[in-house]
């Protein structure tokens, strides 16, 4: 006769997916509830590049123009913003909330031929264009010599 060690998650397959549901589901809310918690958020972003231009898209909604800045400085592009929670009401029940608020800032390096004079702004629809023409070379010059 054989001797075998007694495991549940072997013999209890049920018990194991369980089991790692749960380890599933809260390592997946783990990166929004570190966020919640240290009130921290950041909006997603979009960049690509098409005809000589960079473009950065942000999804901002339920934020006001009036409390977005975009600063250039020392080739580095600075998003800063503030969402503005909800008052509460009395006699509201809260069964859950997801959205975040609070102040945001995020920071992107531009490349080294920018035309950062010519960087243009739209806020449309809770979504944030950011265009960054690149600089344009010189064609070259002939010198004269004296």
């Amino acid at each position: 006769m054989e001797l075998v060690r007694f495991n549940p998650f072997v013999t209890a397959p049920a018990v194991n997916n369980r089991i790692n549901r749960l380890f599933d589901d809260f390592f997946a809310d783990a990166p929004r509830l570190a966020a919640k918690t240290a009130k921290l958020w950041s909006p997603e972003v979009d960049i690509y590049e098409k005809e000589g231009k960079v473009t950065i898209q942000a999804d901002l909604p339920g934020i006001e123009k009036k409390d977005i800045s975009i600063k250039v400085e020392d080739g580095i592009l600075t998003l800063k913003g503030e969402r503005k929670a909800e008052e509460k009401e009395e006699g509201k029940n809260v069964y859950r909330t997801e959205r975040f608020s609070g102040s945001f800032e995020r920071a992107f390096r531009l490349p080294p031929k920018t035309d950062v004079d010519n960087i243009e702004a739209e806020f449309k629809n809770g979504v944030l264009h950011i265009t960054i023409p690149n600089a344009t070379e010189p064609a070259g010059k002939e010198i004269s010599i004296h």
